[in-house]
């Protein structure tokens, strides 16, 4: 499965559903209907990406980074408009596209720590770090 045409497939059909929402009431019942279902869905994909995550290599998910980020300024000022809604009758809609939001930050988050090459390394540091300093260790000294 190739995640980019995955994110840019998603994401595209997502922004146009988000762009399209419209605080007038003459067709929300309408609207509601389509969105709340496309979003789910596409919210349901992205977290569908996270088990081919682990697989990927630091330069493939820097690809997959690229990807998202070219969408990060619209999709920031989409979720911006939509943390402003506050009438009870948007928010299911809010809800759900909210947590379309979360979940593309929690495989942002994720891809950001597998271009880290290095961020295995410093999550081990606290735990190795009391083993360097014990004195059963002192093989550490031979390298």
């Amino acid at each position: 499965m190739e995640l980019t045409s995955t994110y840019s497939n998603t994401l595209l059909e997502t922004i146009s559903v988000l762009n399209t929402f419209s605080l007038s009431k003459f067709v929300w019942k309408k609207y509601e209907k389509f969105a709340i279902p496309k979003i789910e869905d596409s919210t349901i994909k992205i977290r569908g990406t996270f088990y081919y995550l682990n697989n990927l290599k630091p330069k493939q998910a820097e690809q997959e980074l690229r990807t998202l980020n070219q969408f990060e300024p619209l999709l920031s000022q989409l979720k911006q408009q939509l943390e402003l809604i506050d009438d009870a009758e948007f928010l299911k809609f809010k809800k759900t596209a909210l947590d379309f939001f979360t979940a593309l930050e929690e495989i942002t988050d994720t891809l950001n720590e597998i271009t880290d090459i290095h961020s295995a390394y410093k999550r081990s540091i606290p735990v190795l770090a009391k083993d360097w300093d014990s004195p059963e260790d002192n093989h550490w000294d031979n390298y």
